[in-house]
């Protein structure tokens, strides 16, 4: 004698208690087989990427018995416009972070870059007035700091003459580069 009979209790297997022997669920599953088939790769190798697709599909798709889709049946129109209003601005918001923070990144790596650049490459060895050291005759000029400390050669076409500011007076000499010797066909 089983629980149920020493209850009084009679046994009917229900879709709530059995769902393999209901015909509803029998009919979702074979609708949503039929969208996937439809839509997954040759191979069948993406349909948890598109179940996703599937279901929305299903569920908004326009169903004779019910005279509506799935999806309204769980709203009304303005709970579904305020939901939908509410989807909307997260997505705005979402977006507008993206842009803040892509903005940010930018800045960041541009300062990054620059001064790495900067550092080497474009920056000026010099920016206030140097000695002429040595001049040698195919146009390189030595230059030397004002402190002395520091002598580096560059090619004439770099060097402008410095004349000062208003109140000083300097003698500037000008040097004639000598031609270098011509190379001879013998």
């Amino acid at each position: 004698m089983g629980i149920l009979e020493k209850y009084g209790v009679k046994h009917k297997v229900a879709t709530p208690y059995h769902p393999q022997s209901s015909v509803q669920v029998d009919v979702f599953n074979r609708e949503i087989k039929n969208i996937l088939a439809k839509t997954v790769n040759a191979n069948r190798t993406d349909w948890s990427k598109k179940l996703d697709d599937a279901l929305w599909a299903y569920r908004t798709a326009y169903k004779t018995p019910i005279s509506t889709s799935p999806y309204w049946l769980n709203l009304d129109w303005a709970e579904a416009a305020n939901l939908r209003l509410t989807q909307l601005n997260e997505i705005e918001e979402f977006r507008f972070h993206a842009y803040e923070s892509a903005v940010v990144y930018k800045e960041r790596m541009k300062f990054v870059h620059d001064i790495k650049i900067l550092k080497s490459k474009l920056k000026s060895k010099w920016s206030s007035p140097f000695k002429v050291v040595d001049v040698s005759p195919f146009g390189a000029v030595e230059l030397e700091s004002e402190d002395g400390l520091r002598t580096f050669k560059v090619n004439v076409q770099r060097v402008k003459h410095y004349l000062g500011t208003d109140g000083e007076k300097h003698l500037v000499e000008q040097l004639a580069l000598k031609d270098g010797p011509c190379p001879t066909n013998e």
